[in-house]
């Protein structure tokens, strides 16, 4: 998953959570938080925010230990255990939690004492993380809703790509020929040497295996790069390609192109670094149109 992609998850498993806890179902909002929430300061604030809210006061102080042991003196977590260790003292009563804990600028409130009409707090400051997720920032929820879409889209249109690049992958092969769907092209290879060797044109053998593949290509509506192998000559460079492979992609892009009958102009040529392949051959990257 993509940088954008986890961050974009992160804040829709926050944002939800919050809104679980706000209406009250703490077991669903607790079950989406847990996981995965280990490493994530914000995540394991909301969640102790959830467990205080539903009472469970020893969870609560659990996960703010370990916002703290990632975060130390964080203020939200440490007003959280001092308080939760006053109720364990005996110093507050307990009382549920007050649901504005989830809204933005709101209080801790984890136990309360009324002793003339006052109720102890911790106050936060500044505001939880989670408070700028929150749904009712109607233009954050919606940023986020766009990008949502947008990565949803995107992912469907990998998919689909990927789909098309494995069926063109099923047309291209042939006897002698390899084809395998990579990221964003169909790579084809060929069995056998094509050339002799220090040649840069086709053998006997090499032309006809490239006469009898090129029948497949028929019709497609594809852009081909060529790409020619050699290998490194003794005083000579040890990468970067050389003439000798690029003549090679040459001569098998025009013999694709005849037997075809698609425009040269279809055809890219282009030279391996020395070695990369020690067949004297080519290997083509097939790609369809507009792909």
């Amino acid at each position: 998953m993509s940088g954008l992609s986890q961050a974009l998850e992160r804040e829709l498993v926050l944002a939800e959570g919050a809104d679980l806890a706000r209406r009250g179902d703490y077991e669903a909002a607790a079950a989406l938080l847990e996981p995965d929430s280990a490493g994530d300061p914000a995540r394991l604030d909301l969640l102790a925010r959830v467990h205080a809210q539903s009472g469970d006061l020893a969870a609560a102080d659990a996960a703010w230990a370990a916002v703290l042991a990632l975060r130390p003196g964080d203020s939200a977590a440490e007003a959280g255990r001092r308080v939760i260790a006053k109720v364990h003292s005996g110093r507050l009563r307990r009382r549920p939690v007050r649901r504005y804990l989830l809204t933005a600028g709101a209080v801790v409130v984890l136990g309360a004492a009324i002793a003339g009409g006052v109720v102890l707090t911790a106050r936060q400051s500044p505001p939880p993380p989670v408070a700028t997720v929150a749904k009712s920032d109607g233009g954050l929820r919606a940023e986020l809703d766009r990008l949502h879409g947008e990565e949803s889209r995107d992912a469907t249109a990998a998919k689909e790509r990927q789909e098309k690049l494995k069926q063109l992958a099923e047309t291209l092969a042939a006897p002698g020929v390899s084809a395998k769907a990579g990221s964003d092209a169909v790579i084809v290879s060929f069995d056998r040497s094509l050339f002799s060797p220090n040649a840069t044109t086709p053998n006997e053998a090499g032309r006809t295996a490239l006469t009898d593949w090129a029948r497949v290509l028929k019709g497609q509506s594809i852009r081909v790069t060529v790409i020619g192998h050699g290998v490194a000559v003794p005083g000579g460079p040890a990468s970067g390609g050389s003439t000798v492979s690029l003549a090679r992609a040459s001569a098998a892009a025009r013999v694709l192109a005849a037997e075809s009958g698609l425009p040269l102009t279809a055809f890219a040529v282009s030279s391996a670094d020395q070695g990369a392949d020690s067949a004297r051959t080519v290997t083509l990257e097939v790609r369809p149109t507009g792909a």
